[in-house]
């Protein structure tokens, strides 16, 4: 049976989608974040490795989606946006993949673990939040451009939600300067808003892709 190149980038992406959701699942509720102190954090590696692991196996396969799906959609624009949006999705292949590391990294022996040096190495890792925002803003700024002026060659409503999308992700680089709540790196902000707007914003890519890749 052969598959169109449309339904292997719908298939792709949400297996992708799935991975993503299930890395986060597996780590359980009880997941520390940047306010958690170097105890807690050393006790939750000890009791919840087998989750850290699970999660850092599960980025892996997200990782690699991504990479296909960056491939398929940066042929379908042209240069040099097609750069911009890849090397978008590559800089966030890349940093949730050493982010992932770094949490399996801290599952592979916490019982050694002093209390400074794992909340040290869990705050580096929770800085992958705003730090993958600028990777995010080119991905979606690469689209959102294309969609304006004489020559645009995506619709409007991907332009907008691109440009919403970036606007957004622009806007949450200001979890660097966070502490805790809301704006805490790696927190609500970067997560869930980040997260959902996200998952969003790539259905609506997607969308236009596969009415492209069906037309050519």
């Amino acid at each position: 049976m052969r598959i169109s190149a449309g339904n292997f980038l719908l298939i792709n992406i949400l297996l992708t989608g799935a991975f993503y959701v299930f890395s986060f699942v597996a780590l359980g509720s009880t997941v520390p974040n940047i306010e958690s102190t170097g105890a807690e954090i050393a006790a939750w590696f000890s009791e919840n490795g087998s989750n850290a692991r699970t999660y850092a196996w599960a980025s892996t396969f997200v990782s690699l989606g991504l990479m296909i799906f960056a491939g398929q959609v940066s042929v379908l624009l042209p240069a040099p946006h097609r750069y911009v949006f890849f090397a978008g999705v590559l800089g966030f292949a890349l940093t949730a993949q050493v982010q992932a590391w770094i949490w399996a990294g801290l599952a592979y022996d916490p019982s050694g673990l002093s209390e400074g040096t794992a909340q040290m190495i869990f705050a580096i890792a929770a800085f992958w939040g705003p730090i993958v925002n600028a990777s995010t803003t080119a991905m979606a700024g690469a689209i959102a451009v294309l969609g304006f002026g004489e020559h645009r060659i995506v619709p409007h409503w991907l332009a907008w939600l691109s440009l919403a999308f970036g606007i957004e992700q622009a806007i949450e680089t200001i979890t660097v300067f966070g502490q805790s709540g809301f704006i805490a790196p790696g927190g609500t902000m970067n997560i869930y808003l980040g997260g959902v707007f996200g998952f969003i914003w790539v259905g609506g890519v997607v969308r236009w892709s596969m009415q492209k890749l069906k037309r050519t």
